[in-house]
């Protein structure tokens, strides 16, 4: 009997696991889509874009692909951080990158 409890509750705790798993995924697609559709809009460049803004550098096609920014977060060089967004930043990614390093 202890074992077929045990067993029960492996299945109740794989089951709450995968509904959480789903939860989590769908909040994201939404919560990913929502930024993909307000970051296009022109009102909010001064939420997304101000160190751009300030520094009076082009903000890029308003037709562009919403996740254009991976590409160009992973293919920047450490200058090009400093140049756009500051030193914190760069030291910032340093440490990230550092992590994911050692984690792997």
């Amino acid at each position: 009997e202890r074992g077929e409890r045990k067993r029960e509750r492996r299945k109740m705790d794989f089951s709450s696991f995968l509904t959480s798993l789903a939860t989590s995924f769908v909040i994201f697609v939404i919560l990913m889509c929502l930024f993909a559709w307000l970051s296009t809009k022109p009102v909010n460049e001064v939420v997304y874009y101000p160190n751009r803004i300030l520094k009076g550098l082009d903000l890029g096609s308003r037709t562009r692909n919403p996740f254009s920014w991976i590409k160009e977060a992973l293919s920047s060089t450490e200058d090009d951080i400093v140049s756009v967004s500051g030193v914190d930043t760069a030291v910032y990614f340093v440490f990230l990158s550092t992590g994911m390093c050692h984690s792997l």
